[in-house]
């Protein structure tokens, strides 16, 4: 009995270990911790006998400085102006823009005042047709028919910074349901072609006759402006009424995505991706060039197309490249072995080998494998089926950091070749505006050659393409410099009369310097991708919300941001939500973001409206570099300094300066320890208060510690766009 009531107190205790009696495992953890613990406090021990402070506690957080320069008659001013583009031209006919522009200015008062400094306007045929920009009564310059579905006036510039007027006609004003059954009547004929896209001038004209009165004709857009991205014709978290609230512009989505999930019926029959996703206002695809980056590993680059090794379940796919003539019949077989180049990427096969590549895709498909041949020709006609405002024509893109400059020429070539075939397949030019872009790397020698073959193309919009992909900021900063720079006389720059966009800028500092150099349109999946990590944007960086400091701070994300989330959430609050692993945080934190960068855009319209854009960027880089560093919100890029013979120069001298001020500050620490301690938060104090409304020799001083925080390219970039810090 005894042993088997051992046997049963054994049972017991492995089944249901005391409390009081920890076990093995954790009895050495807790004696490591006690041994650290004691080992830190011999360490303090030590620096205290050695005379020396222990570590102090972080330094305050600094608020950025407000943008107070301007004042509520500024937005006033600024909002009025919108008003006023958005009754003067969203409720008339595109071919009509350069007359009424005409006529306002011949009429004087606020009109004539805001479009006196109208430069010129998008011609049709890419001309530069349009406003006359001289005299008061300007009038047209021809009176041939516009045509396309988007037309750019510049209405105001502050040194190279530009404040233009996008418009673009709206295809659909009304439900989708009226729009499919004018859709479904030239769906499909033999041999599986569409012919949607060969009756859209009808059903639009169609359409608009249809139109109640007072119907807007026209979205109004004024750029700067970044588009939020929804990839898959959708923002992540965002229902239909938040992305309305957000969005007035213009949201991107991407073709290779949508084509393998959806349909192409289903664009078609609800009368485009517009009204399928009952977004009122613009839409741009991409083409699917850029998964040739992001899906490197999965894809050979031929001179017909990009074969992809698909990442979806290809029949979707299959189905939309087939139905509007995709695979190998868009191009005959024989025409493509022809090609010197031929094919380049995964397997290094020969020129001689794309009709082989091709047709053993071609079987692959039959025996229901997953590769995809995405040629320019089908990409274009699925961007008709899908219905966006603007398309963009597939480009060969290689990495920014690629050093093979014989693979970087090839790729610009592919490109060029590639646009004369969208060109030739876009056959929807009246809904649907078709960018080219502009490829070479870091090479200006080929970006100039890509430009000089895409501008004759006269199409009605430009992007530069291939960065943001981990380049130097230097290097970034010399190519957006030199493809808007319309003071080189040497060399062809972007039209001033076309939109200028540069794909893949999110972060606030990219957008404020590209702007700053004369881009109107930015784009990128980072205000909502770095929202699912549990990280806000701000004024001075970004706030990471999972770390500990932020759980007894009850602060709203950003001051005086009017976001639903900043009104409603404090700092503590969101933390607990991460903590506690409530997805609810990446919805709230994608709503703050979106609007943050939006809001951070019109803010900067209204600095270029209203002629204040040396205070607006000497402020935010100040916000940026200065007290983002102090607060540890933000981490500069990189510094390029030491890149030539003057900024290795003024590095040593940097340093130089910096070791001696060192030595004197350790001189001076052992000295008066206490005394210097006391100084240090009375300057924190002084500082924190003269941040709010910085003046007299506290502005120099604060410029100059400006200038020494900037980096050599953000200093470069600051002297292309003629910009003066001041405060």
């Amino acid at each position: 009995m005894e042993e088997a009531d051992e046997k049963l107190s054994r049972k017991k205790k492995a089944c249901f270990p005391e409390r009081n009696s920890p076990s093995e495992g954790n009895q050495k953890s807790k004696k490591k911790k006690i041994k650290a613990g004691s080992n830190i406090g011999s360490k303090e021990g030590e620096e205290v006998a050695r005379g020396e402070s222990p570590p102090s506690s972080p330094p305050p957080h600094e608020d950025p400085l407000p943008f107070d320069f301007i004042t509520k008659n500024d937005y006033k001013k600024y909002d009025e102006f919108v008003k006023f583009c958005e009754e003067s031209f969203a409720y008339i006919d595109m071919e009509d823009v350069n007359k009424h522009i005409a006529a306002l200015r011949a009429r004087g008062g606020q009109a004539g005042l805001y479009l006196s400094n109208v430069v010129s306007s998008s011609g049709d045929e890419g001309g530069e047709g349009g406003c006359d920009g001289e005299g008061p009564a300007a009038t047209p310059r021809r009176e041939q028919r516009y045509t396309k579905n988007l037309k750019l006036v510049n209405i105001k510039r502050c040194k190279r910074a530009r404040l233009n007027l996008i418009l673009i006609r709206k295809k659909h004003t009304g439900g989708g349901q009226h729009m499919g059954e004018q859709y479904q009547g030239g769906e499909q004929r033999e041999g599986g072609h569409t012919t949607s896209h060969e009756a859209a001038s009808h059903r639009t004209a169609a359409h608009q006759e249809g139109d109640p009165p007072g119907a807007k004709k026209n979205t109004v857009v004024v750029s700067p402006i970044f588009m939020p991205v929804g990839t898959k014709s959708c923002i992540k978290g965002l229902v239909q009424e938040e992305v309305q609230l957000l969005c007035n512009d213009i949201i991107l989505s991407n073709t290779y995505h949508l084509a393998n999930i959806y349909e192409m019926s289903t664009f078609v029959k609800n009368g485009g991706i517009n009204n399928f996703i009952r977004f009122p206002n613009a839409m741009l695809t991409d083409s699917g060039g850029f998964q040739m980056v992001s899906l490197s590993k999965r894809i050979r680059i031929l001179e017909e197309g990009i074969l992809f090794d698909n990442i979806y379940d290809a029949g979707v796919m299959r189905r939309n490249v087939r139905a509007v003539g995709g695979a190998s019949g868009v191009r005959g077989v024989s025409e493509v072995s022809e090609v010197k180049e031929g094919v380049e990427g995964r397997g290094a096969m020969e020129a001689s080998g794309v009709k082989e590549a091709i047709e053993a895709s071609d079987a692959k498909e039959a025996g229901g494998g997953r590769e995809i041949l995405l040629t320019p020709e089908a990409s274009i006609r699925l961007q008709n089926q899908i219905g966006s405002d603007i398309i963009m024509a597939l480009d060969d893109v290689r990495p920014a950091t690629e050093t093979d400059v014989q693979k970087i020429e090839e790729a610009t070539h592919r490109t060029n070749r590639w646009l004369q075939r969208c060109v030739q397949a876009h056959s929807r030019e009246r809904e649907q505006t078709l960018f080219g872009i502009i490829q070479g790397g870091l090479h200006i020698r080929l970006r100039n050659q890509s430009m000089d073959f895409i501008l004759k193309q006269k199409l009605n919009g430009y992007a530069v393409g291939g960065l943001c992909g981990g380049e130097r900021k230097r290097d970034f900063i010399n190519v957006v410099h030199h493809c808007s720079n319309e003071k080189n006389k040497k060399w062809n720059h972007l039209p001033e009369n076309k939109c200028r966009y540069i794909m893949g800028i999110g972060y606030l500092a990219d957008i404020l310097f590209c702007s700053l150099l004369g881009y109107d349109m930015y784009d990128c999946v980072y205000a909502s991708r770095t929202a699912r990590f549990n990280t806000a944007l701000s004024y001075d960086g970004t706030i990471k919300l999972k770390q500990a400091k932020y759980a007894f701070d009850f602060s709203p994300l950003v001051t005086n941001c009017h976001c639903y989330v900043c009104s409603k959430f404090s700092k503590s609050a969101l933390h607990l939500l991460i903590s506690k692993k409530n997805p609810i945080v990446n919805v709230l934190l994608t709503i703050h973001n979106i609007y943050f960068t939006l809001h951070f855009c019109y803010l900067l319209r209204v600095a270029i409206f209203l002629e204040k854009t040396d205070l607006f960027v000497t402020t935010f880089l100040y916000n940026y570099f200065v007290i983002g560093c102090r607060n540890g919100n933000y981490k500069i890029p990189d510094d390029d300094k030491g890149a030539d013979e003057q900024g290795e120069a003024a590095a040593e001298t940097k340093a130089a300066a910096e070791t001696k001020a060192a030595a004197e500050t350790k001189a001076a620490a052992e000295s008066k320890a206490v005394a210097e301690t006391n100084a240090v938060a009375e300057t924190n104090a002084a500082a924190l208060i003269s941040a709010t409304a910085p003046t007299g020799d506290r502005k120099d001083e604060m410029v100059k510690e400006l200038k020494d925080k900037l980096p050599h390219w953000a200093l470069q970039a600051l002297q292309y766009a003629e910009i003066e810090l001041s405060f």
